[in-house]
């Protein structure tokens, strides 16, 4: 973990309401892994107070910048999607948990749900660099927020609207489902989205025999284990910390 000044390589727009803001990454600070997560304070005044949690989308080493997808939904979303290039950000990060890497000769079955996205699109991009056979669905409510760019570009990728204005009908967790009996516990199953679908994924990986690591998206305040307002329930008992234990974890440690 680094606190540093970054520097804003763009701030592109994805979809309605979405975007993708990339920005330097400290050399000096440990590399981003999938499923790993960084605060930002986006703005120097003291509203919002709070630094803003956001999970890496892409890391290139190569170029020195990290990725971040987000929606805009309120103030703090506000002030980062008016951001521009050359503008600065205070980062602290890496921080929690990454996605583990699948035992060898497993297949990756990786589903996000809308901004659940970026950092799935991380781990379909890392495993792939591994030669690790990867599929992956993306579920969201209506053809308008698909995202553009590269983040869905990969061969395969199954999208999923609500409402069938692109893709297969239904949410991703109806696809799962339509596809059950081709799944078997050679896959691995990873999700990010909203907390029915890791449930249903949880689920879908329970009768199937796999193993299940999913993302929660939680509110923090501290980001560093400090205050426990990331607290989720524990299938064994008890809490367990969003930003230090988590976000990823193996779902059958999870209270559902």
């Amino acid at each position: 973990m680094k606190q540093f000044s970054a520097t804003i390589r763009g701030n592109y727009p994805l979809s309605t309401g979405f975007f993708e803001l990339e920005f330097t990454w400290d050399k000096a600070a440990p590399l981003p892994e999938p499923g790993r997560f960084f605060t930002v304070r986006v703005s120097d005044n003291t509203i919002p107070l709070l630094r803003r949690p956001f999970a890496f989308s892409a890391f290139d080493g190569n170029e020195g910048t990290a990725s971040m997808i987000f929606q805009k939904r309120g103030h703090g979303t506000g002030l980062l999607s008016a951001k521009h290039k050359g503008d600065t950000l205070d980062i602290i990060g890496p921080l929690g948990q990454p996605f583990p890497m699948p035992d060898k000769g497993k297949k990756a079955l990786l589903v996000a749900g809308g901004i659940g996205l970026g950092p799935i699109a991380f781990l379909a991009q890392t495993l792939r660099k591994e030669k690790i056979p990867v599929s992956m669905v993306f579920g969201c409510r209506t053809a308008s927020l698909i995202p553009s760019g590269d983040s869905l570009a990969a061969s395969g990728t199954v999208i999923c609207t609500d409402d069938g204005s692109r893709g297969f009908k239904g949410t991703a967790g109806d696809y799962l489902k339509s596809i059950e009996r081709s799944v078997g516990s050679g896959t691995v199953v990873y999700a990010c989205g909203p907390q029915p679908m890791l449930k249903t994924c949880h689920e879908f990986a329970g009768r199937r025999g796999c193993a299940c690591f999913v993302s929660v998206e939680q509110i923090m305040a501290c980001g560093v284990g400090a205050c426990m307002g990331c607290a989720v329930k524990s299938a064994g008992g008890g809490y367990k910390r969003a930003c230090t234990e988590g976000p990823v974890f193996n779902s059958r440690e999870l209270q559902w």
